[in-house]
């Protein structure tokens, strides 16, 4: 889902969200903002689609079923985008909810993926896709928890090209469905190995650059990016 990369304010409201924490900055997307729930109703929804997807593909391994895997793989794309959505609609985004959500991402993204290959015989692009997603992209992806945003879908506060590269929807959309299209939809595997490759090495390249990225010294507001930062290549 689209966000916007201005750095938007909340309501003139600037007290605290809970007793002992922050008074907020009025950024938005600042970790300020964080009521720190962890029983709110975008959690449940991730905790709905993740079970819901994976009892799917287990159906689908077990009956060897292609409309069961694309059902698993519906359930987690829609869901995926629901609790995001959820979380904006009713003020409930966290930091929990963030990596929370990444976890889930990877359960089931990972075993559609690998119940894909009953299917479709692909195990190179499948492997350079694993490898990027779980060894490369995981640790891309909770690396912005280090600064004091409330998730990645807000690191254009911290890092533009690194947002765009890797948390912008287009990217997003394109890390979890771009394979399986190919797979499914061009015979010639090398395109999709290709492509696999080429987000492999994007993402390699952005973990460089966020682990290259100077550490904050403000760990409760995030900085206002500068024009010049923001517009940095």
């Amino acid at each position: 889902m689209a966000h916007s990369t201005a750095a938007r304010t909340v309501p003139a409201d600037r007290s605290p969200r809970g007793p002992g924490l922050p008074v907020r900055c009025g950024v938005r997307g600042c970790a300020c903002e964080d009521p720190r729930q962890l029983l709110n109703a975008a959690n449940l929804v991730t905790v709905v689609r993740t079970l819901t997807s994976l009892a799917m593909v287990t159906t689908a391994a077990v009956q060897e079923s292609w409309p069961w895997l694309l059902a698993a793989y519906l359930t987690y794309w829609i869901g995926d985008s629901a609790d995001g959505n959820v979380a904006r609609w009713r003020d409930q985004e966290t930091r929990f909810g963030a990596v929370f959500d990444v976890v889930c991402d990877r359960v089931n993204c990972i075993s559609c993926a690998l119940v894909l290959l009953m299917f479709i015989d692909a195990p190179w692009p499948v492997a350079v896709f694993l490898f990027q997603f779980v060894v490369v992209d995981l640790p891309l992806t909770l690396l912005p928890m280090r600064w004091p945003v409330l998730s990645p879908n807000y690191f254009f506060l911290v890092d533009r090209l690194a947002w765009t590269l890797n948390w912008h929807v287009v990217a997003k959309v394109t890390n979890t469905t771009l394979l399986v299209l190919l797979l499914v939809l061009v015979p010639d595997q090398r395109v999709a190995l290709a492509a696999a490759s080429v987000v492999l090495v994007i993402k390699v390249w952005s973990l460089g650059r966020v682990l290259r990225l100077p550490r904050p010294t403000d760990l409760v507001h995030v900085a206002q990016p500068t024009s010049g930062a923001a517009a940095r290549a």
